[in-house]
C-alpha cells in the first residue's frame, strides 16, 4: 500500500501520527533484527530513533527510548523525520513539515543513510523498496495537468517510479511517470 510522505502542515502531520509519538512520547516498533524506539520532539517537528540490535534475542518487553544504551540514535534536533516502516536491516523514515517531502532510508548495520530522495509516496513488498521520486520541474509540454494546478495556485513537478532492491541497494526505473501538483 502506498505509503504518502507529504503533509498539508505541520498539524495534518500530528494528526497522522499515532498519539504515543505526540511531542516526547515513545512509539516502538521492531522486527526481527532491530528494535526501534521512537521519541518525537518536544519543541521541534521530528523524532529521534534510538536502535537496537537484536542479535537474536526477542524485542524488549517495555518501550523505551534509551539513547545511552541504543547501538545507534538518528534524528537531531530540528531534523523533521519521521518513522516510515523497516525491511530487515532498514529504517524507512520520511523527512517533511510541508507537503512535500523526502525518502530516507538508513541501513543499521551501518548506521548509514543508503537513500535520500524527495519523494512523496512509496511501498515495500519483500526486498524491493518502490517510491515515486520528483525528478524534475513540470511544463505545460511535459504535464497534462500544468494549467489547473496553475490556476489552483499550485506548481507541478515530473515525478518517476523507481525501485530501490534492499539486497543489491540497486535502483532501477520502472518507466512510469508522471506530474503532481505541488505547494
Amino acid at each position: 500500500m502506498p505509503r504518502p510522505i507529504a503533509f498539508a502542515s505541520l498539524a495534518a502531520a500530528f494528526l497522522l501520527t499515532p498519539l504515543a509519538a505526540m511531542a516526547g512520547e515513545v512509539e516502538c516498533h521492531a522486527n526481527k533484527e532491530y528494535a526501534v524506539a521512537v521519541q518525537s520532539d518536544d519543541e521541534d517537528a521530528g523524532a529521534q530513533f534510538a536502535v537496537t540490535a537484536l542479535r537474536g534475542k526477542k524485542k524488549p518487553a517495555s518501550c523505551r527510548f534509551d539513547a545511552d544504551k541504543a547501538d545507534l540514535v538518528i534524528g537531531e534536533p530540528g531534523d523533521p523525520l519521521w518513522y516510515g516502516d523497516q525491511s530487515g536491516k532498514y529504517l524507512i523514515l520520511t523527512r517533511s513539515t510541508g507537503p512535500q517531502g523526502d525518502l530516507v532510508v538508513y541501513d543499521l548495520s551501518t548506521g548509514k543513510a543508503v537513500l535520500d530522495v524527495p519523494a512523496d509516496e512509496y511501498e515495500v513488498s519483500g526486498n524491493t523498496l518502490a517510491f515515486w521520486e520528483r525528478t524534475g520541474e513540470a511544463t505545460a509540454e511535459n504535464c497534462p495537468g500544468f494549467a489547473e494546478n496553475q490556476a489552483n495556485g499550485m506548481g507541478s513537478a515530473v515525478v518517476e517510479r523507481k525501485q530501490l532492491d534492499l539486497k543489491s541497494l540497486k535502483i532501477d526505473k520502472t518507466g512510469e511517470e508522471r506530474c503532481d501538483a505541488t505547494q
